[in-house]
């Protein structure tokens, strides 16, 4: 009896705080300054905002909360925490219009310290031709968007308790680097915080800060970059259904929800097979066509993370994310 009354607990506990992000999902009366469709175009380092890895790309995009390898980088660096060992991850997804974007990331555990690591992610788009004002052809440029990172997260609380049960604290600096005829650079840095686990280690809420701070400069045009607030979710229902929930904020757009699903299908003790869904808001009414969506699946073998995620992008073409993940 005590058994049932405890999933029945959880399963309306954990309504709870889903209804909470489809509430703050809703368009608020008198959107704060900066964060409103007013303000799209404004921000630089655009590839900032580019999911890293097919895994959080296959789930909508709402991955801040249950990051948990090298990715967890460009994510939520608190998600840093759960890397126990060593972990390598390298992403490659041909983009929009002929670009392509790259990331790479290392992270190690620390031992009782946490555990830190870096990042390399790469935003090439492709050749261009340059004209002069008559269109006489005056050849060609490669411009490309570059961040270096490098993160760390602890325990900040509760040092005699289990670490499901400890606040974590994560945090990264980043030089970034922009390049179209001229180039520019800045610093910048990211913040997350994971909450401890509730419900019997079942569900968890994160909050994340990205590119709090930076500005690129283009020919006499200065722009910051596109700050990113989100508050995370997971949901883990069973050892092989984890559901995720987003509420991403954008200095240069209006808020948007993401959710996604992750079903684990055991194949035999060294090997799990995974599928992905989901989908979020943001620029719903952009564009037109099949958008908003995403799918994606994944294998893994011994200590070998394989993924896939396909994103549509409407009329502008679809994305392709492979990434490859090594625990060592």
């Amino acid at each position: 009896m005590r058994r049932t009354a405890g999933k029945k607990s959880f399963s309306r506990a954990a309504l709870l705080p889903w209804l909470l992000l489809c509430a703050l999902a809703l368009p608020a009366p008198l959107p704060a300054a900066g964060f409103s469709s007013d303000s799209a175009g404004t921000a630089s380092g655009q590839f900032l905002k580019i999911a890293a890895g097919a895994r959080g790309a296959g789930l909508g995009e709402a991955y801040s909360a249950l990051a948990d390898d090298a990715f967890a980088l460009d994510w939520n660096p608190a998600g840093l925490i759960n890397i126990k060992k060593n972990s390598m991850a390298i992403m490659h997804a041909p983009y929009l219009a002929g670009t392509f974007a790259d990331y790479f990331a290392y992270a190690e555990t620390a031992g009782d310290m946490g555990s830190w690591g870096l990042g390399v992610k790469y935003m090439n788009y492709g050749k261009i031709n340059r004209t002069d004002s008559s269109g006489l052809m005056l050849g060609h440029f490669t411009p490309y968007d570059v961040s270096l990172s490098v993160g760390f997260a602890c325990y900040i609380t509760g040092f005699n308790k289990a670490p499901e049960e400890r606040f974590v604290l994560g945090a990264t600096g980043k030089f970034v680097k922009s390049r179209i005829l001229s180039e520019d650079n800045t610093v910048s840095a990211d913040i997350g915080l994971n909450l401890p686990y509730m419900f019997d280690n079942r569900f968890r809420i994160s909050l994340t800060a990205q590119n709090i701070m930076g500005t690129l400069r283009y020919d006499k045009e200065q722009a910051s970059l596109p700050l990113m607030l989100r508050l995370g979710t997971v949901t883990k229902f069973s050892d092989y259904f984890n559901l995720t929930g987003d509420i991403a904020a954008s200095r240069d757009n209006l808020p948007y929800l993401a959710m996604g699903g992750e079903v684990k299908l055991p194949v035999y003790e060294d090997m799990d097979t995974f599928l992905r869904a989901g989908f979020n808001t943001r620029a719903i009414s952009d564009v037109s066509g099949a958008r908003n969506v995403s799918f994606g699946g994944g294998l893994r073998y011994k200590d070998y993370q394989f993924d896939y995620a396909f994103s549509p992008f409407g009329d502008l073409g679809s994305v392709h994310r492979l990434s490859v993940a090594l625990t060592f």
